[in-house]
């Protein structure tokens, strides 16, 4: 077997080997870290948001994305159990009552097929990190 097609096998192995311990990495870090990157901590819990807007979106781990509403709050949402397709996709949606989000309310997440239904367990306000 040719020497070139066998380091470069070797070169793509070990590129997709670091690439797996760099995501393992960021799955032990805690949510208070992973918020702290960001330049926040978590608020208080509110019990909804009426009219809220979302202008941004952020995937912290499977259980807990941040949103803004376009004036400079930010906002954590906890979810009951891990979201599937959260990590990977590019929209979220909101399933409300009224146009209020509260912790009775969930987060979808379109894909092809069936979308993903994912119950929201707290919203808490987040607070700038000093």
């Amino acid at each position: 077997m040719n020497t070139a097609i066998i380091k470069f096998n070797v070169l793509i192995l070990l590129s997709f080997s670091l690439l797996a311990c760099g995501n393992v990495k960021d799955e032990k870090m805690g949510l208070d870290e992973r918020l702290a990157e960001y330049g926040y901590r978590p608020g208080e819990n509110i019990t909804q948001l009426q009219s809220y807007r979302i202008t941004d979106w952020t995937y912290l781990d499977s259980q807990h994305l941040m949103f803004s509403n376009g004036i400079s709050e930010h906002y954590l949402i906890s979810l009951k159990n891990r979201c599937s397709g959260l990590s990977s996709t590019d929209t979220v949606l909101f399933e409300t009552r009224n146009n209020v989000l509260t912790k009775f309310d969930e987060v979808i997440v379109p894909a092809s097929g069936v979308p993903t239904h994912c119950s929201i367990e707290s919203i808490s306000r987040l607070t700038p990190a000093e």
